[in-house]
């Protein structure tokens, strides 16, 4: 059984959302400076092709194994060793009959290789003036190094942290904080408009049915950095999202949304036809129907419970901005009504993508008919 130190000095983090892990391992790299100096602190990328294996295993070894009486404090990061593709993986030059083979072959996979023998070595008797940070894109929670590090977890040694890009209402608190944390301001506004340009609400499943956001932190903070930069201590202004972001979305799409739910079918079937003329996709317009119309559900239950405007964007997890808006449309609409249409836009959905009907028509039907 390792010695438990007094702090967690073994992270272990993963997720799509690497603007935020290499915010907290900068944080990190910034304190440990303060305290110790940079000479300490290194870093072994696994995807590094300017070392060979041997080059980063001898490197790996050296940081983990070469400590003495008289060692002092170290920062390592260590990037993609974990569960990334290695030479261990590849076909074997005299491959065993099959059957045996695949099975002998999957019980290596999951056995690990060179470097999860150096890593699990280290963990017997992790040294406590060594701070790690073990950085993936996702885990392989059948490997053994894994269950190591999930067992040694439950014990306090151990810390195992998912990033995950935030979306809906949390992406709008994120680029909130994050104007304020360069030094700016931004209205309510804003900060809606500037997440819908990014592209809140455009998330697609992956092939492993996950959630993939159309935006990431990186392109986000770009973003918001050139914003605070041309308004100098000047709060942010919808105008300046509108004049300074290149947005992924006609943002005069929601005037269309906002039309269908007026009820204004000539002014709708105009809008419609103006997004169309731009080439804005069938299917992705579509998409915002359902969206938005997925969020009128949730306000208008929200609201027959009688909560406040507060409450309901807690609890719906959008907006004040979004909320207050929505709500003028729900009062449009009779949950009987809401319901109706979502219906008819499922109908509409899986008529075109089983080829029953043209986008298009699909679209101008639906338009007509709400």
């Amino acid at each position: 059984m390792p010695t438990i130190p007094k702090i967690k000095n073994i992270s272990l983090f993963f997720g799509e959302d690497d603007f935020t892990i290499a915010e907290e391992i900068k944080k990190a790299k910034k304190d440990f400076a303060g305290k110790f100096g940079e000479i300490n602190i290194s870093e072994i990328d696994w995807e590094n092709q300017n070392l060979s294996e041997k080059e980063k295993l001898s490197e790996l070894q050296n940081e983990l194994m070469a400590n003495s009486l008289f060692s002092s404090d170290k920062l390592l990061v260590v990037r993609n060793a974990l569960f990334s593709k290695n030479s261990d993986d590849a076909p074997h030059p005299n491959p065993l009959p099959r059957g045996e083979g695949a099975t002998h072959s999957v019980i290596n996979k999951l056995a690990g290789n060179k470097q999860d023998e150096i890593i699990l070595k280290y963990l017997e008797n992790p040294e406590e003036k060594t701070r790690i940070f073990f950085v993936e894109n996702s885990l392989d929670k059948r490997k053994r190094i894994y269950k190591e590090l999930n067992k040694l977890e439950k014990t306090g040694l151990v810390e195992i942290k998912e990033f995950m890009t935030p979306a809906n209402f949390n992406f709008d608190l994120w680029i909130k904080n994050r104007v304020a944390k360069l030094g700016g301001k931004i209205e309510n506004k804003a900060i809606n408009i500037l997440a819908i340009s990014l592209g809140k609400g455009m998330a697609q499943k992956d092939r492993s049915k996950n959630l993939k956001q159309s935006y990431n932190l990186w392109e986000a903070d770009n973003e918001i950095s050139k914003l605070v930069s041309y308004c100098d201590d000047q709060e942010i202004t919808e105008k300046n999202v509108r004049l300074l972001v290149q947005s992924k979305v006609d943002l005069n799409i929601f005037n269309l949304i906002d039309s269908i739910s007026s009820k204004n079918r000539n002014k709708s079937a105009l809008l419609l036809n103006q997004q169309i003329e731009k080439g804005l996709n069938e299917i992705y317009i579509l998409t915002m129907f359902v969206y938005q119309f997925r969020n009128l559900l949730k306000i208008k239950s929200l609201l027959e419970q009688n909560l406040s405007n507060q409450e309901i964007a807690i609890k719906a997890k959008m907006h004040p901005f979004v909320i207050q808006k929505s709500i003028e449309q729900c009062r449009r609409f009779e949950m009987q009504d809401l319901k109706k249409i979502y219906q008819k836009l499922f109908d509409a959905d899986l008529a075109i993508k089983t080829g029953k009907i043209n986008p298009r028509l699909a679209l101008d039907l639906l338009v007509v008919s709400v």
